[in-house]
Parts: structure tokens; sequence; C-alpha cells
């Protein structure tokens, strides 16, 4: 299923695209051999051709390092036993036409089929391949290379990457909604998703006409006006050198005098940012192969640098890392010998393990540098760009639950922690110190001859609130059962999960099991991950002590739970003799004892 989505849609002219039930998927990887790999490329080209002449329509992705065979560039050794495609492309029989009405209401009716927790969708454990410092004396390299002559421009790029949570589907619409694009894109394939806002156009074909619209020159539209970026000479002269480049690339596939530049240093806001394009348009030579447009323009120059090839022989010594996707091309093909491609900007990859459901996502982003580049605001203006991802809030909260006993918070540095960590995976804003005052004085009036549970929420944008409430404990021994035994939906947890390892506001299906299980006369329910490992109760992390054993087993968090705050104690405490494996449901069964742990209860005897 593929949706190519324009935000200026309408019902009067749909220009969205969705494409489902794919007919033929093609697929080109890299081996090594550029000669083999331009050949591949070749081949797959010319059978997308035959496909349109054959009235499919197609939906394409080719890689920036599609550009190196281009090229002939030196191939950089690729160790990854998953290598990332240089082409891929899907052929259907038709697509449907859809506004920017029918496509928010298509994603609304996708979100609806989602439980909560697929619907709160995000990105957590974000980091950058480089630093401001590592970025700096890039550009200075770059600029060395532009007074020696190798370049008058480079665009330089860099890696976001992270793990994302939810459905890939409920992230695209959060990402639509903060930055939408004329080039929208969703694209599902085994596992693999791309989610595109990309707001460039690299070429399209309208009946004999080409055009391009190379996009460089970047401005907050927050703190910044159109006209402001239109005039700037550096941004000009940046656009300029590109637009010269696209003109060159075009001469080589069109008619003679027919390249012309009908319009330069257009500003459009797209989301937060402005952004400059200017126009390159010519006619197209009759009878002219896919596999030679390819050729005469791809990279889009606007991501490489001028003069081409050398750029891109500079890109590749200073980014250590393959660009994939990003500064490739992206679009749709119809049997007409129309076409368009965006420049794959503001996307971003996602690969997601379909058996534990680990997803992890790439985002490039980049800045074209020119010898009176600043590198600090360089740095700034890639922020500007990725903005629309890295502040996305949170999806989610964070909450402790925190035992209150003689008016002091019991192992509150420990919560504290915690809850610090996961803030700082999930990006929330979070202050320590009024935290650890808010739980403080909350304690301050509680009566100290009672016991309480203290609950610290923390709300996706930073705010903090405490309740508490008395309770009465028991060590009498409690009865657990299985939650898929006593909840009638599918309740297996995927170990991949990395929303599992953070205390989230949204425990649902924990909270069902629990209660399911006090209604059947019990304390809690046991859960099972993909593997059919233990991961740990709704409330509860789970102790065995194996027959004829001294020493207590408890699941890993790798198997997918919460790493309790009572569980590190108990683990740490040396009379437990406790270490972490994986449990079966059958160890567990057959165990001479068990324990269950939480912070209220501390550690408590169990059985089924």
């Amino acid at each position: 299923m593929i949706l190519l989505d324009d935000a200026q849609s309408t019902a009067a002219s749909p220009t969205s695209r969705l494409y489902e039930n794919v007919v033929h998927y093609w697929r080109v990887l890299p081996s090594g051999d550029s000669a083999q790999d331009l050949f591949a490329t070749q081949t797959c080209l010319e059978e997308i051709s035959a496909a349109l002449a054959c009235g499919q329509f197609v939906v394409s992705a080719f890689a920036y390092e599609l550009g190196r065979q281009i090229h002939q560039l030196p191939q950089r050794i690729n160790h990854s036993d998953s290598p990332h495609p240089l082409i891929e492309a899907w052929s259907f029989l038709d697509f449907k036409k859809l506004s920017k009405h029918d496509v928010d209401y298509w994603i609304n009716q996708k979100l609806a089929w989602l439980d909560r927790s697929q619907k709160n969708a995000g990105v957590m454990d974000v980091q950058e391949s480089l630093n401001e410092e590592q970025f700096s004396n890039d550009i200075r390299a770059i600029q060395e290379y532009i007074r020696s002559g190798d370049s008058y421009q480079i665009n330089h790029t860099y890696r976001i990457k992270g793990k994302t949570y939810g459905a890939p589907i409920s992230l695209y619409s959060r990402l639509r909604d903060r930055q939408p694009g004329r080039f929208g894109a969703f694209i599902e394939h085994e596992g693999n998703f791309l989610l595109s806002q990309s707001p460039e156009l690299f070429i399209a074909r309208d009946g004999d006409t080409l055009k391009a619209m190379p996009m460089k020159g970047t401005a907050s539209a927050l703190s910044a006006i159109a006209s402001t970026l239109s005039n700037d000479p550096k941004n000009q002269a940046e656009n300029v050198m590109i637009v010269d480049l696209l003109r060159n690339d075009f001469s080589r596939i069109c008619l003679p005098s027919t390249v012309t530049v009908p319009n330069l240093f257009e500003v459009a806001r797209h989301g937060d940012v402005l952004q400059m394009t200017s126009t390159v348009q010519g006619q197209i030579k009759p009878e002219t192969a896919l596999f030679d447009i390819v050729k005469a323009v791809f990279p889009c120059g606007s991501v490489t640098g001028a003069p081409k090839k050398r750029s891109m022989e500079i890109i590749q010594e200073l980014e250590p890392e393959d660009r994939g996707y990003y500064c490739g091309a992206l679009g749709w093909l119809d049997p007409n010998g129309n076409f368009t491609f965006s420049v794959p900007i503001r996307t971003v990859e996602i690969h997601q393990d379909l058996q534990s459901h680990a997803s992890h996502f790439t985002l490039g982003i980049g800045a074209g540098i020119t010898n009176d580049s600043n590198p600090s605001q360089e740095w700034q203006e890639c922020g500007i760009k990725a903005a629309f991802l890295m502040d996305l809030p949170s999806a989610t909260g964070l909450f402790e639950t925190i035992a209150i006993s003689k008016g002091e918070a019991l192992r509150l540095q420990a919560h504290l922690h915690r809850m610090q960590t996961s803030a700082l995976s999930l990006r929330i804003a979070f202050n320590l110190e009024a935290a650890k005052n808010l739980v403080i004085s909350a304690c301050a009036p509680l009566d100290k001859n009672l016991s309480y549970r203290l609950r610290l929420d923390l709300a996706p944008h930073g705010e903090l609130s405490v309740v508490t409430a008395v309770i009465h404990h028991s060590n009498d021994p409690v009865k657990i059962f299985w939650a898929k035994d006593i909840l009638p939906m599918d309740v297996t947890m995927f170990s991949g999960d990395a929303l599992l390892r953070h205390k989230i506001s949204d425990r649902t299906l924990y909270d069902q099991a629990w209660h399911e299980a006090v209604k059947l006369g019990g304390f809690d329910a046991l859960f099972v991950n993909e593997q059919g490992f233990v991961t740990e109760g709704g409330r509860t992390s789970i102790f065995i002590k194996p027959q004829g054993s001294s020493e207590w087993l408890t699941p890993p968090v790798s198997a997918g739970h919460l790493p309790g705050v009572m569980r590190a104690a108990l683990l740490a405490d040396p009379s437990m003799n406790a270490r972490e494996a994986n449990l079966t449901i059958k160890d567990v069964s057959m165990a001479d004892e068990i324990i269950l742990s939480n912070a209220l209860r501390g550690a408590v005897k169990a059985h089924f």
C-alpha cells in the first residue's frame, strides 16, 4: 500500500494518489561492482518501462547511492546483512485520486482500527551521528576544497537515528500535521516504511515538458519573512549555482535552446520552515528512455553540489554513512509517459522487525555549504529542518508509584532516576529537583501512622503532578493467573517494543489483567512475549526459585518489561542470590517458590 500525499490537493483537482494491490515488485541491491549494478539498474528501468507500456502505474524510490554507479565513483564496502536497495519499485493496475479531505478521512479510518498503544506514536532514544564541533570541522574541510577549486558548493549531511513507537501510520499522521508538503508519502513494504514530508520537486514530466524546482535557501518561518530569505545574497548565490547545474543536466536530454529558468528565488512556507526554490524547464527529446533521463539528472544537484561528480566524491569522503533514500528520488510514473519525482528530504526511513516489533528510524539532514557559510549558522539551519521530527512532543507521559511509610517516600532516588532516564529517552522535559520537592511536600501533611500510595505524573510537555491515597498491606500469599487465560484479547508482549522499558501513562492492558485477576480472587496476571518467555505481571515483577535450586531467577528486561524499582533492589540484595534468566511458562509453573514484587507491596509469595 502506497500513499503519495499532496497537502494542496483539492476536490476540484485531486493530486494525491493511493495505490493498492501490487502487481509487480522490483528491487536492485548493491553488489559492490559498479558495472554490474549499473546493468541491473538499466534492466530494472527497462522492465518498469515495459510495465508502463502495458498500461500499469508505477511508484519508485531511488537511493542516493545509485548516483555512485551512474557517475562511476568507487563503491563503499557494505558489511550489512541487509544492504539498502538502490531501487525499489511497485506496479499497479490503477490508483485512486484523492483530495486532502479524502486523505484525511483515509488516515483517520486507518487510525480507528488501531488500539490505543498503536495510536500513540512517536520517537525515542534519538541520537545524531555527529555533534556541532564535528560538523564545523567538516565545513572547514569543505571550504578548503572550495578554495582549492574542487567545488563551488557541497551539500553536507548527517544522520539522526533512534527508535519509534506506535504504528508508523500514526507517526506519519503526526508529522503530516506538523509539516505538510506537496510531496508527502507513506510507503509500507515487508516491515520497511518510508514516511516523507518533502517539499522539493526533483523532476516532473508533463507531455514533452520537463521541469525541476531545486530548493536552496532555508530560514525559520517563526523568525524570518520571505523577502529576507529571497533577497539574501548567500542563499541567492547558492541557489544560482544549483540552477546552473540543473540547466546543464537538462541540456543532455532536452532539445537545443529549450532549457529556461522561468522562476528564480521563489519562497514558500512549509510548516515552520521557509524554503527558496527556482524553476528549470525544457522540452525533452523525443523517444528519450527512462534510463537515459535518470543518467542525465540523478542525483538532484541540490543535494550534491557543483560540479556534481567531484562534489559527490567529497561527500563520500566526509560522510561515513550512506544516505539511503534521503537525497535520492521518490515518485510516480504513468503509462502516458508523465511522471513526478520528489527529492526525499524531511524523510524518515523505518525498519520494523516483524517478530519482535523492534522499530528503528533514520532521518537525514543537511545543508548546502559555500565559501561564505558560517558553520554555526549552518548547524542551526539543520536544526530548523530537523525540528519537524526532533521537536515532536512525546505521545505519552510517565508516572511513578511510590510507597510512603512514616511520612517518607521509599526508594525515592531510584524512582526519580527511572523517571529521569525515561524522560530523557522520550524527550520529555523533566526537572528532577522540582519533582523531588513536589513529592516531599506531598508527604509532609500525611499521617505518619498510615501507609500511602503516591503517584507522581509527568505529562508529555513536562508538567508534574502528584496524588496520594491510603493503602493497607498484607503479607499473605497471593494467587496469580496467566493473562492469556483470563483476558479475551491477544495479550502477547513483543520484546522489541521499546515503550515496555518505561512506565508510561497508558498501561491499559496491564491494568485490565490485574483487575480481572482480582475479580477471580487473585492478585495479578503474568504476560508472555512472542518467543514464549515470561515478562512480568500487570503490576508486579516475578522471581522464581526453580526446583532444587538455591538461587532466584527473574526475566531480563530484554524480554520486554519494565525495570522495576523493587525488582532492582531484590537483584542487588546479596541474601536473595538472584539473577536474570529467560523463563518459560513451564519454568514458572514448576518452580518451588514464586515471589511477586512491586514498590508498594515489596516482595510477596505467590502461587497459581
